[in-house]
């Protein structure tokens, strides 16, 4: 819903023109987070601006959000989906400014300190000032749907919701570390020197610290079942249970003051959230990314279909390879600015589709601020166990090949010589309780994958057209839930993903609940675009960053080679993914050098070029 970014110093609390200038700097990254409003906050040693997206308590509930005695104040990006359920449960009399979801933070924090984080159903990155106690409080929400970054440089933190954010402050580290790019790392933002807070985490910085150590106040491994249990419960009892959580799931995350719509891409997931939304806003918009493939495989005629059945408003967007990089102008700038939204090094197609369907949705209701994802179920019922992989017949085989995926990456961390303790892998081991099955072990893991990837990617594509993406999937009751669940139960609920498809019973068609699950976009449709993108935009890469020996990262003749190797038939395109690989290197480097100076302005936002098409 918003962005925050900020610095504290205690032992230089000056007020210098620098320092409006700074955080003035650190907050033009974050204008399309939060384009409705914004407000700074200077309350020495501590320097703070907010950006808001408006959503609940679009005219009262401006933040930052004080307390009764101006004491304390709170910033929240994100939503706290039970605030209404805690203004209840809080033991003393407070006086509430706003009717905001945020202002429960800081009230409850008042009462409970750091464990208030507990009580919270939601999305958040919090920054939280106590005054009286000159401390503050950095947290993220248990999954790590919503960013915070940090950097801790002598006497000085400096943090925020986006790597850009911390890169325009002129203390702020810049050195690219490209390492991370083959270490899943869980805080690397790879920037040497900053690092993102992880999820289920908090820390606290006064005047004492020292060094900062994150603490962790969420860990899922707390609530795996590793052992058989002995109660009265029969799978039936498990998706039935199951479905209540999900419907209170869903129906808190329509929680808004503004219009709300969804992604819906023709799969089981996202077709279950928009049925059970529908129930409560019949007019409930649905937006759908629409190729050749997706008619080819049937997703496109599922979601229109089902959209049909449910009478809701359907917007299937049509991208077609053969024009879509005309119709975005691609260019050389147009890889920079992905690279600058997308915080990282990398670069992959799917970034472009997204952006470009919240881009549409916004072009066909300005007044729309968040969409419904169905992202996270996959990763913890079983969504990626199934009859339709030939390699794995059943659940015990499907069992042994993550067991054998699971030694593979062990011995390759061991080969590479990555430090104990930097990984994903690691943390896994570390938490993981004895007698762990290997998909337990692959629901921790999948934790921080979400974060490195899903979660990372849907934030800022969503975010950057001024849009807040929610997944109904990822509330932390369903994923405590499904661990929680006993090995014995697995076979029968977690193969092929069938606790979800039972629950989807309650409101979908079988033909839709069974449909057999397909990738969005094969994988020759996006090599071609790369391919065709490197075409497009190598020259002007080169006679900026190639010839510039101050600018290249690899050397001349290297990438030159790659460019020009000679197999460039459709069947050598994928040699282009190490080069388009280098040039995002290259152009990430040059970003964090010049500290995230270019502000992109409307570029690619506002009115798409794309339309729908039936």
């Amino acid at each position: 819903m918003c962005g925050f970014a900020g610095f504290i110093d205690f032992q230089d609390s000056q007020q210098s023109q620098q320092y409006w200038t700074d955080i003035a700097q650190m907050g033009k990254q974050l204008f399309r987070r939060g384009p409705d409003d914004e407000k700074v906050v200077n309350a020495s040693p501590l320097w703070l601006i907010f950006r808001r997206l408006s959503i609940i308590d679009v005219t009262g509930g401006v933040q930052p959000i004080w307390n009764e005695n101006n004491t304390m104040f709170v910033v929240v990006n994100g939503e706290i989906y039970n605030h209404l359920e805690l203004r209840s449960q809080l033991r003393e009399n407070h006086h509430f400014r706003t009717k905001s979801d945020a202002e429960i933070v800081l009230h409850l924090y008042e009462e409970l300190g750091v464990k208030a984080l507990e009580y919270l159903n939601g999305m958040f990155a919090i920054a939280l000032w106590d005054g009286q106690k000159q401390q503050l409080l950095l947290a993220r929400d248990r999954l790590g749907i919503k960013p915070l970054y940090y950097a801790q440089v002598d006497s000085q933190l400096i943090f925020g919701s986006t790597l850009a954010s911390l890169l325009a402050h002129p203390n702020t580290p810049w050195h690219p570390q490209f390492q991370d790019l083959t270490n899943l790392s869980t805080t690397t933002s790879y920037v040497r020197g900053i690092n993102r807070l992880a999820g289920g985490h908090y820390l606290l910085f006064d005047a004492h610290t020292e060094t900062v150590t994150p603490q962790c106040y969420w860990n899922l491994a707390d609530y795996l079942v590793t052992e058989p249990v002995n109660d009265t419960r029969t799978p039936s009892d498990y998706v039935k249970e199951y479905r209540e959580l999900f419907v209170d799931s869903v129906n808190k995350r329509l929680m808004s003051d503004v219009p709300v719509g969804a992604c819906l891409s023709g799969g089981l997931d996202s077709g279950v959230i928009a049925a059970v939304a529908r129930q409560v806003q019949p007019d409930f918009h649905c937006f759908n990314i629409c190729d050749d493939n997706t008619r080819e495989n049937g997703d496109f005629q599922a979601a229109y279909q089902l959209c049909q059945q449910l009478k809701l408003p359907f917007h299937p967007i049509w991208f077609d390879p053969e024009i879509f990089l005309d119709q975005l102008d691609f260019s050389l700038e147009t890889l920079e600015y992905f690279i600058w939204l997308i915080d990282s090094p990398k670069f992959n197609l799917e970034w472009i589709y997204k952006h470009e369907l919240y881009r549409y949705a916004k072009t066909v209701m300005p007044e729309l601020k968040v969409m419904l994802l169905g992202q996270g179920s996959d990763e913890f019922a079983g969504g990626y166990s199934t009859a339709d992989d030939k390699t794995v017949k059943n659940w015990q085989e499907y069992n042994s090949e993550l067991a054998s995926k699971q030694e593979y990456n062990l011995q390759r961390k061991k080969s590479t010589g990555l430090k104990d303790g930097s990984s994903v892998f690691d943390y896994t081991l570390q938490y993981c309780p004895p007698g762990c099955t290997s998909f337990q072990k692959e629901m921790l893991m999948e934790i921080y994958s979400l974060q490195d990837y899903n979660l990372w990617h849907e934030d800022r594509t969503s975010m950057n057209q001024s849009i807040e993406a929610r997944v109904p999937f990822l509330d932390h009751r369903l994923v405590q839930y499904l661990v929680s669940i006993p090995p014995q139960h697995h076979p029968t609920l977690f193969w092929n993903k069938t606790i979800i498809r039972q629950m989807a019973q309650e409101w979908l068609p079988n033909d839709f609940v069974y449909r057999q699950k397909s990738h969005a976009t094969e994988p020759k449709i996006y090599n071609r675009m790369k391919y065709k993108i490197v075409q497009r935009i190598f020259p002007e890469f080169k006679q900026k960053y190639i010839d510039n020996p101050d600018k290249c990262l690899f050397k001349p003749e290297t990438m030159l080679e790659w460019f020009e190797q000679p197999d460039r038939s459709e069947n050598g395109i994928l040699g282009f993914e190490q080069l388009l690989n280098g040039m995002a290197m290259t152009v990430f480097k040059e970003l964090c050098r010049l500290r995230s100076s270019r502000i992109p302005g409307d570029y690619l936002y506002g009115r798409s070029p794309l339309e729908v098409r039936l």
